[in-house]
C-alpha cells in the first residue's frame, strides 16, 4: 500500500509539472545551435511578426498547449522575429509563419508554410524526436575533414540507419541527407582513385532506393573484390525479400550469413525469416 502511495504521488507531481510545462523561446539562431550541439537536439525555428494574424494566432493557441508545451525539453526552439521585413542572413521566409527544423550546423532538415494547428504541430514534433547523437558525433567529425571519404560515407550511413524506424515527416529529410553525403563521398573516392571505396559507397547508397530500383542498380555494379561482392549480395537478398521474392532473397543471403556488415547490422530483421 505504501508503494502505491509513492506510485501516485509521483504520477501526482509528473502531471503537475508536464501541466506546467511550457517553451523556451531564445531570440539568438547563434545561441540555439551552440545548446543543440551540446544537448544533441534539433532546432525549432519559428519565423513570425507582430502584425502577421496567424502567428500571432499560433502564439495563442498552438505553442501554449499541452499538446505542444509536452516536447518543450526535447528540442531547442527560437523565434526570428521578420516584423522589419527586413531580409535574415538565416533564414528567407517568403510567407510566414514558416517553421523551420534545423541541425546545429544550420542543416535544414524540413520546413512547413502557414498556420499549424496543434494536432498537426504535434504530429511534426512526435516525428522529430527521435536520438540524434550517433549523427552530431560523426557530423562534428565530418565538420573537421569535409573531404575525408570514409568519414563522409559514415555519416551517410548514421542517416540511413536512423531514418528507418521514423514516421514519414522525418523519414524523408533523413534519407534526402543520407543520399546527400553518398554523393560527397562517392566524389571524394573518385578524386583519390579510391575505386574499393568508390563501389562500397555505390552500393551502399542504393538502399536508399525503392527495392526495384536497388536491384536494377546493384546488379549493373561489376565488382570483384571480395567485400564489396559480399556486400552487394546483403543489398540484394535485403531488396528481394523486400519485394518478397523469398527464393531471390535466400540465394543472396546464403553465402553472407555468417558476415559482419559494414557500419551497421541492415539485415537484422531480415535474418529471422532467411536463416
Amino acid at each position: 500500500m505504501k508503494l502505491l502511495k509513492v506510485n501516485l504521488s509521483f504520477l501526482v507531481l509528473l502531471l503537475a509539472f508536464q501541466a506546467n510545462a511550457q517553451i523556451n523561446w531564445l531570440d539568438s539562431y547563434d545561441m540555439a545551435k551552440e545548446i543543440a550541439k551540446e544537448q544533441n537536439k534539433l532546432i525549432i525555428v519559428d519565423c513570425w511578426a507582430t502584425w502577421c494574424g496567424p502567428c500571432v494566432k499560433m502564439d495563442d493557441e498552438v505553442w501554449p498547449n499541452e499538446q505542444i508545451t509536452q516536447y518543450a525539453d526535447s528540442f531547442v526552439f527560437v523565434k526570428i522575429d521578420m516584423s522589419s521585413r527586413a531580409p535574415n542572413p538565416n533564414f528567407k521566409a517568403d510567407a510566414i509563419p514558416k517553421i523551420f527544423i534545423t541541425d546545429a550546423w544550420h542543416s535544414r532538415i524540413r520546413d512547413y508554410t502557414g498556420y499549424q494547428n496543434k494536432s498537426k504541430m504535434n504530429s511534426i514534433l512526435r516525428a522529430f524526436k527521435f536520438d540524434i547523437s550517433e549523427i552530431y558525433e560523426v557530423k562534428e567529425q565530418v565538420s573537421k575533414n569535409k573531404k575525408d571519404a570514409n568519414l563522409c560515407l559514415k555519416l551517410a550511413m548514421v542517416y540511413q540507419k536512423t531514418s528507418y524506424n521514423l514516421e514519414r515527416d522525418a523519414r524523408v529529410p533523413m534519407r534526402y541527407l543520407s543520399d546527400n553525403y553518398f554523393k560527397k563521398a562517392i566524389k571524394e573516392f573518385k578524386n583519390t582513385r579510391d575505386m574499393l571505396g568508390y563501389e562500397k559507397a555505390l552500393l551502399l547508397s542504393c538502399m536508399n532506393k525503392n527495392s526495384k530500383k536497388c536491384i536494377k542498380l546493384l546488379l549493373k555494379i561489376k565488382t570483384e573484390n571480395e567485400d564489396n561482392l559480399k556486400l552487394k549480395n546483403a543489398i540484394l537478398a535485403k531488396a528481394y525479400l523486400n519485394l518478397e521474392d523469398t527464393g531471390n532473397a535466400k540465394k543472396y543471403f546464403e553465402p553472407i550469413k555468417l558476415e559482419k556488415l559494414p557500419y551497421y547490422d541492415f539485415l537484422e530483421k531480415e535474418r529471422i525469416e532467411l536463416n
